[in-house]
């Protein structure tokens, strides 16, 4: 985020939980949208302006923003439009969307059910759905890309449930993460992507 934003600017967590972006980037001023009680607390004390509300519904006024967060949200959301209409609504015009989403549908599994899930993502299938709300993508990194084919496997076999080989690939996850985003390879389990409010409607 510190190659996209300045210190001081106001950013919003949608869905923030315990705050753990604040704490992990005090620079900024951060705001964050969380309906558990609990989690919204810790957010607070962590430094975020935790507030009760939805993806569909924020609690702020038009161009509020200069950056949004949407890390592991959209696909929580049985309709991801009215969110992502409503990240628009609340940013400044220039403003940023960051999101990340889960891909591949053919990995679909229990673990996605137990994460309440509504859908995986189809690689570019974001991109697209940001364009129609009249965002500009300005970039997009791809993560879990070198444990892509065990992950695969692993949902095939387990079936998503609990195991051995569950507990495997969470081990090799803590191994590989740091060469796999050195790497910046053009797949992955993970998309996340950056994406800018444009200054003129969507067609």
């Amino acid at each position: 985020m510190s190659l996209h934003l300045l210190p001081g600017m106001r950013v919003l967590d949608v869905g923030c939980g315990d705050g753990w972006l604040a704490e992990a980037l005090p620079e900024y001023e951060w705001h964050g949208i969380e309906p558990d009680p609990v989690l919204r607390a810790r957010a607070s004390a962590k430094g975020m302006r935790a507030a009760l509300g939805t993806a569909e519904s924020l609690p702020f006024d038009d161009g509020h923003f200069n950056a949004v967060c949407m890390f592991d949200v959209l696909e929580h959301l049985p309709d991801e439009n009215p969110a992502l209409a409503e990240a628009r609504r609340v940013l400044k015009p220039g403003g940023l969307l960051f999101a990340s989403v889960p891909l591949h549908p053919e990995l679909w599994s229990r673990h996605d059910v137990r994460c309440g899930h509504y859908r995986r993502y189809r690689k570019g299938e974001v991109v697209r759905l940001l364009k129609e709300h009249g965002f500009y993508l300005i970039g997009r990194r791809f993560f879990v890309s070198l444990l892509l084919p065990l992950t695969w496997a692993v949902r095939r076999l387990s079936s998503g449930g609990p195991g051995k080989l569950q507990g495997m690939l969470e081990i090799l996850v803590e191994k590989v993460v740091a060469l796999d985003a050195a790497l910046k390879l053009p797949f992955g389990v993970t998309e996340v992507v950056v994406a800018e409010r444009r200054t003129w409607p969507k067609k």
